[in-house]
């Protein structure tokens, strides 16, 4: 949960709920979790007669407890004073939520996160198989060799892949895309504080502005990007640079190839006898 401008916003896996300051009666903290309690209605029916109306509650759970007892204090600080007399509207008419739908940058995050983890657990169940079956000190440091050197070689192939689909896309998007000039608005340092990544941006067909990075100082680059896809878009570049990082790329995802390689040799050995010992 944040505070954006006169509003909490609480972000969950599949939705986003912004609660207003004005419909907020008080933030209490409860353990590692936050309780944002909604102003109740006046004149508001209780489900069950004789039962006061329970007001809305909602909550954010595994916080640190320190975060937990600072939040209150200041989310009661900001909150709108309310006129005496004045009749109650119920909070929870104000809030509004919204799915959450994940961005491509996040989808791809998110697959390359679970791949890394099935590649490990691939490689390190494996190796514990290579040790079992030659029962050898031998094989199990070739079962080492094979859970360090498969998945630096599926990490390096991914690279290389990934250079590569990207040169096509270079390639691509020019000559198939529409292409128009982006304009330099600012410079963007890096974490040592170097500059030399600019953001430019760029009207689609439709009118609508885009952002994007370019590593480059000049005032206007162009760019091609996809007509589908207005926000998906790359410089273009002259072929011999198209060339030299296809080569790079390629080059790459044959060395993950060769050590991907290497490590299922070394596993088939294994499980063939040809490493066991006499």
């Amino acid at each position: 949960m944040r505070r954006d401008g006169d509003a909490l916003v609480l972000r969950r896996s599949a939705e986003e709920v912004r609660i207003p300051l004005a419909a907020v009666a008080r933030v209490r903290a409860e353990g590692r979790a936050d309780a944002v309690e909604l102003i109740a209605a006046d004149g508001a029916v209780p489900a069950v007669p004789a039962v006061p109306a329970v007001p809305a509650v909602h909550r954010l759970d595994g916080v640190s407890a320190a975060s937990a007892a600072a939040f209150p204090s200041a989310v009661t600080s900001g909150l709108p004073p309310r006129p005496r007399g004045a009749e109650a509207v119920g909070g929870a008419t104000l809030v509004t939520v919204q799915a959450v739908t994940e961005s491509v940058r996040e989808r791809r995050a998110r697959w390359v996160k679970r791949a890394v983890i099935a590649v490990v657990l691939g490689f390190a169940v494996l190796a514990v198989a290579m040790g079992v079956v030659g029962e050898n000190a031998a094989t199990g440091f070739l079962g080492f060799m094979a859970l360090i050197v498969g998945p630096a070689g599926a990490g390096i192939a991914a690279v290389g892949a990934g250079g590569l689909w990207m040169v096509y896309r270079a390639w691509y998007l020019p000559r198939y895309g529409i292409t128009v000039e982006t304009v330099r608005v600012s410079d963007t340092s890096d974490l040592l504080g170097r500059s030399g990544n600019y953001t430019y941006t760029y009207t689609d067909a439709s009118g609508a502005s885009h952002r994007m990075y370019v590593n480059g100082s000049a005032a206007t680059v162009p760019i091609a990007y996809q007509p589908e896809k207005p926000d998906s878009a790359v410089v273009c570049r002259s072929w011999g640079r198209n060339l030299g990082d296809a080569v790079f790329g390629l080059g790459v995802l044959l060395l993950g190839l060769a050590l991907l390689a290497s490590a299922v040799v070394l596993a088939v050995g294994t499980f063939m006898g040809t490493y066991a010992m006499p």
